[in-house]
């Protein structure tokens, strides 16, 4: 009895330990739960470490995503005497003729179904494995729970888009000439006619047909629809067109004698996964691309009701990234799909419109508005309405300066205080009408105006719209005409549109103490001026402050 109890015991001892020993290793104890805590990595410490989940394929995860260590992968195979550039066909598929490589994984995919992908991933992955341990060689997991690992459930690795920006474009168009290719852009740029084909004029962006699920117009209809049932979005086609690029140079420069900073074109995920991009004001020396466009133009719409546009196309170009910034279907003229009335091909919005509308940053009026959100500008701009409020438009007040109907550019204007008069335009302004708590305000007018002035003048759009100092005062001077004044340089007085009691009957008119706040104080936050932003530091409390004052509690009368 006592033997046949210890050989339960010893048996059920094993037991336990067999199914401890099969969960650790075929499982994990709970499914992944996405409540938890997203760890990101940050993109500094990426090393070409990737997240295998396939949230679009898998939905939630039965078990915690796999990290796949892609430089740990090439290390061993360069070991095992692959060169480098010849490491990405051991787990990626070429495409049917044998012309690029596609950089897909798995390499065989039944169906496009759950199950298929999770076989494939196990076939190619532990069948490698498994290979290479029989060849005695350092091998990998072949087991779920030595992928899948628990702590991995909760971390994101997840890489920043790569821009290409005009730098990169430079630096592209140098190399290939440096390997006395001429015709350079035919290398990178097709359009779509059965076939992959140049054709001179259109080096348009891979965004124009590869960024699929964009909203996109009828020009580019036919070869949107067949990139979007082909999959290949703008992500796949990167990485075949660049890396098999890059991957064909290295391979031919091997052996070839390089300069200490000559590095060779890249293929891991970190050199151009970087996380840096330039700014504008970076790229602003870099060359643009030449696609046949005209530095200067005349903007003149047939049969339009507005006198034509002078246009600086060379100046605007230095003030975008790339030339989608403002061409964000084609590189054509706007007036190619934007009509007089509207047309399918531009999505039936108007020339007008196209040019003008505020929200839009493609616009010629929504990119100027962005810029008047710059701080140097936003101290003023802030409080001036960008739209006419019945046309939702821009003010036509500023219509001329554009619409000139003058094939020329007008000048620049430097602004200048030279000419105020300093008996009219005071130094210093004393603001005491609500003089109660604190001593009066003193406003420091001039040296405003000055440093306003010098502002606008280093400023290119500035100094092109503001025409005239009175444009400058009208910041403050928000709501009055200087030809409508009795006198000039006496514009109407704060207090004479604010009451210094609220108005029932004009909501959208703040009282004058409301008035002076907003006005002072907002701008002092949208230029990011450190101070005044505290009643103390324009006006000092008084010594003796009275008894009746507005903030003090006045009793509830019962």
């Amino acid at each position: 009895m006592k033997k046949w109890l210890i050989v339960f015991i010893i048996g059920l001892c094993y037991l336990i330990l067999l199914i401890y020993g099969i969960g650790k290793i075929y499982s994990v104890e709970n499914p992944v739960e996405m409540e938890k805590t997203v760890h990101k990595i940050p993109f500094q410490n990426l090393e070409d470490k990737i997240s295998i989940a396939h949230a679009d394929i898998f939905g939630k995860l039965e078990r915690p995503q796999v990290i796949f260590n892609h430089k740990k992968h090439i290390e061993e195979l360069i070991k095992d005497g692959v060169k480098k550039w010849d490491t990405c066909d051991s787990c990626h598929p070429w495409n049917e003729d044998k012309s690029l490589m596609t950089f897909t994984f798995p390499k065989k995919v039944l169906k496009k179904d759950k199950n298929s992908y999770m076989d494939a991933y196990h076939n190619e992955c532990i069948g490698c494995h498994k290979k290479r341990g029989y060849e005695s060689k350092k091998s990998g997991p072949v087991t779920c729970g030595e992928c899948h690992l628990d702590n991995l459930s909760i971390i994101q690795y997840k890489y920043p888009v790569t821009e290409f920006n005009y730098e990169h474009h430079e630096n592209h168009d140098k190399k290939l000439k440096e390997k006395n290719i001429q015709d350079t852009c035919s290398y990178c740029h097709h359009i779509y006619n059965d076939e992959l084909v140049y054709e001179k004029g259109k080096e348009w962006s891979c965004y124009y047909c590869h960024e699929i699920g964009r909203k996109t117009g009828p020009v580019l209809s036919v070869e949107t629809k067949i990139i979007g049932k082909k999959g290949l979005a703008l992500e796949k086609v990167s990485h075949i067109r660049c890396l098999n690029c890059h991957l064909y140079y290295n391979k031919l420069d091997e052996g070839k004698v390089k300069s200490n900073d000559e590095k060779g074109a890249p293929i891991s995920c970190v050199q151009c996964h970087t996380g840096k991009y330039k700014t504008i004001a970076e790229l602003e020396k870099i060359s643009r691309p030449d696609s046949g466009q005209s530095e200067k133009t005349f903007i003149d719409i047939e049969k339009s009701r507005m006198k034509g546009v002078p246009f600086d196309h060379k100046s605007h170009q230095t003030k975008s990234k790339t030339c989608r910034g403002c061409h964000h279907e084609t590189l054509n003229a706007c007036k190619e799909c934007h009509t007089l009335y509207g047309d399918p091909k531009g999505g039936n919005v108007t020339i007008a419109t196209a040019y003008h509308s505020i929200p839009s940053e493609r616009s010629c009026s929504g990119c100027h508005a962005v810029k008047q959100s710059e701080k140097n500008c936003n101290g003023c701009h802030h409080a001036i309405m960008p739209v006419d409020a019945q046309t939702k438009g821009p003010k036509k007040a500023v219509c001329t300066i554009c619409h000139s109907g003058n094939r020329e550019l007008l000048n620049a204007t430097k602004l200048s205080v030279a000419g105020l008069d300093t008996g009219k335009v005071k130094k210093d302004v004393e603001v005491k009408v609500l003089e109660k708590e604190y001593e009066p305000s003193k406003f420091p007018h001039l040296k405003i105006i000055e440093k306003m002035t010098q502002i606008s003048n280093d400023d290119k759009l500035a100094s092109y719209f503001h025409r005239n100092l009175q444009t400058l005062c009208e910041g403050c001077h928000h709501q009055s005409r200087a030809e409508a004044e009795a006198k000039n340089n006496e514009p109407p007085y704060c207090r004479n549109c604010h009451s210094i009691t609220f108005d029932p009957q004009r909501l959208n008119r703040p009282k004058l103490i409301a008035a002076y706040h907003r006005q002072c104080i907002q701008c002092h936050i949208k230029m990011e001026l450190e101070k005044p932003k505290e009643c103390k530091e324009c006006h000092k409390e008084k010594e003796t402050r009275p008894v009746d004052i507005i903030s003090k509690p006045v009793e509830v009368i019962k």
